[in-house]
């Protein structure tokens, strides 16, 4: 037997499938019984829009950021949803075509332009995408939709608006952090991203983030590098998804799925390749643990698996 399958996701084709945001909350249909003390709000991230202009994005890390909000209160519940302002978003919208290449779906310069024009367009460095549909997470009194990326969006997360696009590579030595951070008790945020360390080789920082103190300004602008811990390989750093806290340590799983940079660098400027298209297996690496102690934050060994 013979079978066609319409939709590269197959069954799952429903999750790539474009929603439109709300203009307001609408109620939501509640089974069984939600107890009146219980109020408060969720938030959550997630993609909402899967074609620009008849292209098409490829992959669920793709799909432009929309936040979602489920409000409790008094045994009810509203929902609402609306998509991040982020520069992804808009120019896409605007130019009606994907303009910021995305996890798995590439951007290629404005066809309107003549070919001299798209050629100087290739050389002007890679635009890193600030879609951030992955993660929501506070930091002090504000809230910040994430990604993997450099770029973290500050959001209202009352009126879901979009408030302010952050850099963070104005305030830390990284090139992208996780979007899965660790948040202690007190507010203190930490998480880690890969940076260029001694003698130009490849190394994972861990941040710190402290909690908002009153009079004490912003917490994203005290934050700072804790520890560093060295790359397996100097030119090739290793996917990051996520890290491990305890109590009293940081630990840091650095897996042999490999970011080729030398590919990143040139297939990007010169063929539009994906973040996908430069990952490449070390199959010879194993996989490495490292350890650090939290405070003092000191490195202390790596053991290979």
């Amino acid at each position: 037997l013979l079978s066609s399958v319409e939709h590269p996701a197959a069954g799952y084709r429903k999750i790539f499938e474009t929603v439109e945001e709300l203009e307001e909350p609408i109620p939501a249909t509640v089974l069984g019984l939600i107890p009146s003390w219980l109020k408060g709000s969720v938030l959550r991230m997630g993609p909402g829009l899967f074609k620009v202009g008849g292209e098409p994005l490829n992959h669920l890390f793709d799909g432009q950021a929309m936040i979602h909000k489920f409000d409790l209160q008094n045994g009810g519940v509203t929902y609402h949803r609306r998509f991040i302002r982020t520069d992804a978003y808009v120019r896409a919208v605007t130019e009606n075509r994907v303009v910021i290449t995305e996890f798995g779906t590439a951007a290629y310069p404005d066809p309107c332009r003549n070919i001299f024009s798209r050629f100087f367009t290739y050389f002007r460095g890679i635009e890193v995408t600030d879609n951030c549909m992955v993660n929501i997470y506070p930091v002090g009194e504000d809230f910040y939709a994430v990604t993997e990326t450099n770029f973290i969006t500050k959001v209202d997360p009352d009126s879901l608006e979009t408030l302010e696009k952050v850099d963070l590579c104005k305030y830390l030595s990284v090139n992208g952090v996780t979007a899965h951070p660790h948040t202690d008790p007190d507010g203190t945020v930490y998480n880690i991203g890969n940076c260029f360390g001694k003698n130009m080789s490849l190394a994972y920082n861990i941040v710190k983030i402290p909690p908002a103190q009153e009079g004490e300004g912003e917490p994203l602008e005290k934050s700072q590098v804790v520890v560093q811990l060295p790359s397996s390989e100097r030119l090739k750093p290793s996917y990051v998804h996520s890290f491990g806290m305890t109590e009293n340590h940081f630990v840091f799983v650095e897996q042999p799925v490999k970011i080729n940079l030398l590919k990143f660098l040139s297939a990007w400027s010169f063929r539009g390749a994906t973040y996908m298209d430069c990952f490449e297996s070390n199959q010879s690496m194993g996989t490495w643990f490292h350890l650090a102690s939290k405070d003092p934050a000191g490195y202390m060994s790596k053991t290979r698996d």
